[in-house]
């Protein structure tokens, strides 16, 4: 599906997304204010691409996503597999 915005609109879209966006230092009200506002200005009968199904997720980094990893893998094992020492 093409984009309703013009090619100068998408990029300052995407700019001030990226300056608010909170994977980047950014805040994360001020991203969804951000959101809200860009979608408000979507053409009529198009949802905006802000709503209350977004959320952020913040992912375990170095070690402790070695460890989530691990330990999901261990809990991924039927008792048939495990070693018996």
């Amino acid at each position: 599906m093409p984009s309703p915005l013009s090619p100068d609109e998408r990029r300052r879209r995407r700019a001030a997304l990226r300056r608010h966006h909170p994977d980047l230092g950014g805040d994360a009200e001020e991203f969804m204010r951000t959101l809200r506002a860009w979608g408000s200005r979507s053409p009529a009968g198009t949802p905006g691409p802000a709503g209350p199904e977004v959320s952020f997720v913040r992912r375990p980094r170095g070690v402790r996503r070695l460890l989530a990893w691990w330990r999901r893998s261990r809990s991924r094992r039927s008792p048939a597999h495990r070693r018996v020492v």
